[in-house]
C-alpha cells in the first residue's frame, strides 16, 4: 500500500509536476479490481486490496481509504499499459521524460493506469473517510448539491467539532480540497476558513471561497443572481503545500469555532507529494531579475510579462516565472492576454509559480508557443462567450505545447481559435479545473494534435472538444484525446467529437457527469461532415448521461443532429450505471457504417440501449451485453438497422 493510487482523477507529469514529481501514482495495480469490476471486488474504481471511489460491491459509494481509478490489470479496462510520459503502445504519446529536481523521499513509483492519466496524488473520498458529519446522497437530481460530487455523495459540516478525518497512505506535503460553502446572500460569493489538522495538531486554516462557484437560472444558466432560482454548479477547490504528511497520519478538516460558514460540503481530499522548485533554465530572462515583476506585492505584473516574453522572443531566449503569485490585473493591447510566438514560457512548477487574475491568459500569435510548469488562476465568475477570459487564446500554429500547466477559474482552459490553425499541438501532464466553459476545445480546423495523460475536473461545457466548426479552411483531423480522466463536468460531456475526419477518443476515463452525456459524437454546432472513421475505444464511462434541454441524454451517445453522422467506431467500451440510457443513438439524420464491438453495459437507469424515434442508418454490434437493468427500447418511428453479430446479449 506504499504506492500512490490514483482516484477517478489525475494527469501524468514527465517527472515533474509542481517541482518535481518524486513519485506519481496510477490508475490501479496488477490484481485489483479494474474499472469494469472484475476480480474479488466490483467497485466501478478500485485500487489493489481497497475500494474504490465508486464502492465496493454493487451500489456502494466508496468505502476504504484509497479510490482507485480505473484499475489497471485485471480490470476489463485492461488496455495495454503505457509509461507515464507516453510510450507507443495504444496510442500514447512519445513524450521524453523530464528530470526530477531532486528526490527527497524515496516512494516508488506504481505502475502506469491503463486508461486514464497516471497522477501524483492520491484521492480520498468524503463519505468514505471517518466522519461526524452528514452524508449526503446518493443523488443525481439536478441541482442538488450531491449530484455535482465525485461518486455523488459527499459530507456535510454544519455543527461545531464537526470533521472529515482519513489516514494518509502515502508521503504527502500538498492538499487539494473540494468543497461547497454557501454564496452570499446577493451573490458573488463569501470567504471562510476550515482548519486542517495533520497527526491530531492543527497544521494551518485553509481558506474558502464561494465567488467562483454557484450558478443560477437553471440548467442552461450561469448568472449570479440569486433571485433567478435554479441554483448549480456549487462546488470549488482550495489548494496548499501544508509540510510533510507521513504515510499513516491522520488528516482531519474539523468545523471550529473560528470558521463561520454556515456549513461546509466536502467532496473529496486529493493528497500529493510535490518535489522543490525547478530552477531557471539556461539562455533564459527571469520575469523578476530581469523584467522588473515582484510577486506577492499586489502590484500588477501582466505588463511586465508581456515585454519579457516580447524581449524573450527578440533574443532567443526563454522566459523564466520564479516562484511566487503574480498579480495579472492591468489589461492588455491584447485581449487575448499576453501575446505569444516563437517563445517558450517556464515555470518553477505548477504549485510553485502562479499567474492571477483577470488578465492571467495567453495569446498565441504564430506559432512555436510553448508553456511549462506553470499555474493561471483567473478571475471568471460568469460564462460571457464573448470576452476572451481564457487561459490560453488562439490557433497555436505549429511546434506549440502545453506541459505540466494547471488552469483554474478561466472560462475555458485552452481554446484552440481561428487563424495560425493549430497542427501538431500537445498538451500533457496538465490540469484544468472548476472553469466555466470548455476545458481544451480543438476547435477552427485544429488537427495533428493530442492531449495526452491530463486531468478535469469541474468543467462548465466540455472537458474535451474537437470541434470541426465548418467555417474554416480544412476540417479537424487526426486529432486523439488520450489517457485522459474527467471528473463532474457541471454542464456538458467529457468528450464532444463535432464533425471532422478521423479523430480518436481512446484509453480515457469518464465519471459523474451532471447534465449531459459522457462521450457525444454529434453532427451539430455547424459543425463540418465527417469523415473517415471517428474512433472512441478502450475509454470506461462511469455515471454518466443527464437531463438537459428537455431530453434525457444516455451515457454515450451518437447523434445526427444536423447531418449524418458516417464512419464511427464505438469498441472495448466499459459504461458502468449510467443515469439513463448506457447507449443512446439518435437521428433525425442517418447514422452509416457504425461499428459496435464489445461494449458491457451495467446497472443503467433506463435501458441498456435507446434507439430513438426517427433514428435512421444501422450499425453491427458484436458483444455487446447489457447487464442489470432493461435491454433495448426501440422507439416508434425508428429505422435504424441494428445488425447483430457474435456475443451480444442482455438485449
Amino acid at each position: 500500500m506504499a504506492f500512490l493510487r490514483a482516484a477517478l482523477a489525475g494527469i501524468v507529469l514527465a517527472g515533474c509536476s509542481s517541482g518535481a514529481v518524486v513519485s506519481s501514482g496510477s490508475a490501479g495495480h496488477p490484481g485489483s479490481s479494474g474499472a469494469a469490476g472484475s476480480g474479488p471486488t466490483t467497485g466501478a474504481a478500485g485500487a489493489a486490496q481497497t475500494t474504490g471511489a465508486a464502492g465496493a460491491g454493487p451500489g456502494a459509494a466508496g468505502a476504504g481509504q484509497t479510490t482507485g481509478a480505473a484499475g489497471a490489470g485485471s480490470g476489463a479496462a485492461g488496455a495495454s499499459a503505457t509509461g507515464a510520459a507516453g510510450s507507443s503502445t495504444a496510442g500514447a504519446s512519445p513524450d521524453g521524460g523530464a528530470t526530477d529536481a531532486g528526490t527527497l523521499y524515496d516512494v516508488p513509483p506504481p505502475p502506469p493506469a491503463s486508461r486514464g492519466a497516471t497522477v501524483p496524488w492520491l484521492e480520498y473520498e468524503a463519505e468514505a473517510a471517518s466522519t461526524n458529519g452528514v452524508v449526503l446522497g446518493p443523488d443525481r437530481t439536478f441541482g442538488t448539491q450531491p449530484s455535482e460530487a465525485s461518486g455523488r455523495r459527499a459530507v456535510r459540516l454544519e455543527a461545531t467539532g464537526q470533521y472529515v478525518e482519513l489516514t494518509s497512505t502515502a508521503r504527502a506535503n500538498a492538499l487539494v480540497v473540494r468543497y461547497v460553502i454557501p454564496d452570499a446572500p446577493a451573490g458573488g460569493g463569501a470567504t471562510a476558513t476550515l482548519d486542517l489538522y495533520v497527526g491530531g495538531t492543527l497544521r494551518q486554516a485553509l481558506t474558502l471561497t464561494s465567488r467562483y462557484a454557484w450558478s443560477y437560472g437553471g440548467e442552461a444558466s450561469t448568472n449570479n443572481d440569486p433571485s433567478a432560482g435554479g441554483a448549480h454548479h456549487f462546488y470549488d477547490e482550495a489548494r496548499a503545500l501544508v509540510g510533510d504528511i507521513p504515510p499513516g497520519t491522520k488528516v482531519k478538516l474539523q468545523k471550529d469555532d473560528a470558521n463561520t460558514a454556515m456549513y461546509y460540503v466536502i467532496d473529496l481530499i486529493d493528497l500529493e507529494y510535490v518535489g522543490p522548485p525547478l530552477a531557471q533554465p539556461a539562455n533564459s530572462l527571469s520575469l523578476v531579475a530581469d523584467c522588473g515583476a515582484k510577486p506577492g506585492d499586489g502590484q500588477d505584473d501582466a505588463k511586465a510579462l508581456q515585454a519579457c516574453v516580447k524581449a524573450g522572443a527578440n533574443m532567443s531566449k526563454s522566459v523564466w516565472i520564479p516562484p511566487g503569485t503574480y498579480e495579472m490585473t492591468a489589461s492588455l493591447a491584447d485581449v487575448g492576454g499576453i501575446t505569444t510566438q516563437n517563445v517558450e514560457v517556464h515555470g518553477a512548477g505548477m504549485w510553485y509559480s502562479t499567474l492571477q487574475g483577470p488578465w492571467a491568459r495567453f495569446h498565441c500569435a504564430g506559432s512555436g508557443c510553448r508553456f511549462f510548469d506553470f499555474s493561471i488562476l483567473g478571475d471568471t465568475t460568469v460564462r460571457d462567450d464573448t470576452a476572451s477570459d481564457n487561459g490560453f487564446n488562439g490557433g497555436a500554429g505549429m511546434n506549440s505545447r502545453l506541459e505540466h500547466i494547471w488552469v483554474e477559474h478561466t472560462k475555458v482552459g485552452a481554446w484552440l481559435g481561428a487563424g495560425n490553425v493549430a497542427n501538431g499541438l500537445v498538451v500533457t501532464g496538465c490540469r484544468f479545473r472548476d472553469l466555466m466553459a470548455d476545458g481544451v476545445n480543438f476547435a477552427s480546423g485544429t488537427s495533428n494534435s493530442e492531449v495526452v495523460n491530463s486531468h478535469f475536473r469541474n468543467t462548465g461545457d466540455d472537458a474535451l472538444a474537437s470541434w470541426s466548426t465548418g467555417t474554416d479552411p480544412g476540417m479537424n483531423a487526426d486529432n486523439v484525446f488520450h489517457f485522459d480522466t474527467v471528473q463532474v463536468p457541471w454542464r456538458a460531456n467529457c468528450f464532444g467529437v463535432y464533425g471532422g475526419s478521423d479523430n480518436r477518443v481512446e484509453d480515457n476515463l469518464c465519471a459523474d457527469v451532471v447534465t449531459y452525456p459522457g462521450v457525444l459524437v454529434a453532427q451539430q454546432f455547424g459543425s463540418d461532415a465527417f469523415g473517415g472513421t471517428t474512433t472512441v475505444q478502450r475509454n470506461t464511462i462511469t455515471r454518466a448521461g443527464g437531463h438537459m434541454f428537455n431530453q434525457d441524454h444516455g451515457a454515450v451517445e451518437v447523434f445526427g443532429s444536423l447531418g449524418p453522422v458516417t464512419g464511427v467506431l464505438l469498441k472495448d467500451l466499459v459504461i458502468e450505471s449510467p443515469t439513463y440510457a448506457g447507449l443512446h443513438i439518435e437521428g433525425p439524420n442517418p447514422i452509416t457504417n457504425a461499428t459496435f464491438d464489445t461494449i458491457a453495459i451495467s446497472n443503467a437507469g433506463s435501458y441498456g440501449i435507446l434507439v430513438r424515434a426517427k433514428s435512421t442508418g444501422g450499425g453491427t454490434f458484436s458483444s455487446v451485453t447489457v447487464t442489470g437493468s432493461n435491454g433495448l427500447s426501440y422507439e416508434p418511428n425508428a429505422s435504424f438497422t441494428i445488425t447483430k453479430g457474435a456475443g451480444d446479449s442482455g438485449w
